[in-house]
């Protein structure tokens, strides 16, 4: 699978196969799904083994996966000027 990285503002990316969007985070070299469960996460060198992290419901469409894409990077830049 060939990923694209169409966005990257702070620990979050928004990403693209081509045909379907999905927000990823990327910390510590290794990339995360957004998910609120335990995440192990893959090296962020292996962009093609993002199908690994995600599952069907994170693609989205692009208008979709952008919205979520500034929700998140909007909350964790104000998180990350309220720890300052």
């Amino acid at each position: 699978m060939t990923i694209t990285v169409i966005a990257d503002q702070g620990t979050h990316l928004l990403v693209t196969d081509g045909t379907r969007y999905a927000v990823i985070e990327r910390r510590n070299n290794r990339l995360y799904n957004c998910h609120d469960t335990q995440r192990t996460g893959i090296a962020a060198k292996d962009m093609a083994a993002v199908e690994q992290i995600l599952d069907s419901d994170d693609w989205t469409d692009r208008e979709t996966a952008q919205q979520m894409f500034g929700s998140v990077a909007e909350r964790g830049t104000g998180l990350a000027e309220h720890m300052r």
